[in-house]
This record gives structure tokens, sequence and C-alpha cells, in this order.
């Protein structure tokens, strides 16, 4: 789901200096205005601590914690051997944590929405949220149909950024395109004859009940849910992973 207009002017600014708080919190309250969420996104906390950013389903606040986000941006610039353009490799992964949160803030407004298959998913699994202690909610965190849904959507609206405005920087391009490839096919297990599903995986182990019946759903939002998948497409979709999620993302 790409939510972003990629034309806005903010986006061409994004090598030039790390974005301030400042800037941060206007593009946020920017996007939300645009897409008419406001009620489900009240405003941004800026946080110091372990913790990454969060969204609050109760409250509707965002929570990030910028310093944090960029020491890590920092590693993983170093650990895949970027070498380019720093401040824009920063500046993306500070936006793509953004716009996850931003994506729960959608996620919410949708809840109530009939038309949109994946709420029979996340509706069950925010449900069981807080029951969950700080453990169970880690070792499954990756496998919850809405954070799959925030993760990958958030990646999907970068990649229109880099193409449309730093089309030079093929290896910041790779690297936000392999991670989406990761997260799309994360969780599931494989057999000859098999495969099981992250949403199997916790509607079984978590809730003890079985998968919701969702229809009329392609394979790349079946992977992007974590949702049932035969093995003959999951291992289609693997031999031709980049040009199924190019296409699917309009970035041919």
């Amino acid at each position: 789901m790409v939510f972003i207009d990629t034309t806005n002017h903010f986006y061409n600014k994004l090598n030039s200096h790390i974005l301030s708080l400042n800037e941060i919190e206007e593009y946020i309250f920017n996007l939300i205005n645009n897409l008419g969420i406001d009620e489900y996104v009240l405003g941004v906390d800026f946080i110091e601590g372990d913790n990454l950013g969060s969204y609050s389903f109760e409250t509707n606040m965002i929570k990030l914690n910028v310093p944090l986000l960029i020491e890590e941006a920092k590693k993983l610039y170093t650990i895949n051997n970027i070498d380019k353009d720093l401040i824009l490799f920063i500046n993306l992964n500070i936006l793509e944590a953004v716009l996850h949160e931003v994506m729960h803030g959608i996620q919410n407004c949708n809840l109530n929405e009939t038309d949109f298959a994946y709420n029979i998913l996340y509706a069950r699994e925010l449900a069981y949220k807080d029951k969950l202690s700080d453990e169970l909610y880690d070792k499954y965190y990756y496998l919850f149909s809405y954070e799959r849904d925030a993760i990958i959507s958030s990646i999907e609206n970068i990649l229109p950024i880099i193409k449309s405005h730093y089309k030079e920087d093929e290896r910041i391009f790779t690297y936000f395109l392999s991670n989406l490839y990761k997260f799309l096919t994360l969780g599931y297990t494989i057999d000859f004859y098999h495969i099981k599903s992250p949403a199997e995986k916790v509607c079984e182990e978590l809730y003890h009940e079985n998968t919701p019946i969702l229809s009329n759903i392609d394979t790349y939002d079946r992977l992007k849910l974590g949702y049932q998948i035969t093995p003959k497409k999951f291992r289609s979709f693997k031999r031709n992973k980049v040009r199924k999620i190019l296409v699917k993302n309009d970035l041919l």
C-alpha cells in the first residue's frame, strides 16, 4: 500500500542533512492530514531508551526514538556496505519508522471497515495484544498480520521515494528491496507437501483457533499478511521475486 505523494518537495532534501525533530513532526502532521486520519494519529512524542518507536491503538499517539533510529541506521549502513549517501540512508530509515507507525494509524482508521479483508486477521490480533506478555509479543512480532502490514507497507513507500528522487543510489534501492522480500517471506515454514503460514502459527499457538478464511487475495497480499499459500505459489514467488515485487508496486 503506497500512501505517500512522491512529488512532495520534502523528499528532494533527504540527502542534505539529517532530519530535525521539528521536520519529522511537521512531516507526520502533513501526512496524516493528507490521509485524513488526524483522528487516529493525534501527535508524536519523541522518546529515549531502548524502543525505536510505537503506536498506541488506545491513545492514537506515535512515539519515536530518533537518536536510536539514527544509531541503528548507521550500523545498518556499515553492515550492508552501502558506501554512499549516509545522510540519505539515515533519513530513509527514519521515514521508514515514521511510515510504519502511520500505517498503524491507517489500520486503526480502517478497523471498522468491512471492505478490508485483512481486518479479519489483525482485529483478532489486536484484541489479544494486551493479554500477551512482552516475551510472547516479541516472539510473534514478525508473524502478526498487522505488524507485517506496517513493516512491508513502510518499505513499499520508501522504494518510490528512491526511484523518483535518487535513481543513482542503486545500492540503497536494492537494500530496501531486499528487506521487502525478506519480510514478505519471513515466518513461513515449508516442506515439499505443506507450508505453515505465520497466520496459522499465531492462530493455533496463541489463540487456539482456526485461521479465518480470506478469499480473493493474490499471492503478494497473502504473503504480506502472512496468510496461507500453497507451496507451489510460494516457490513461484521466490523464483520471480524481484519482478513480482516491482510489478505489484508499480516500480518497473
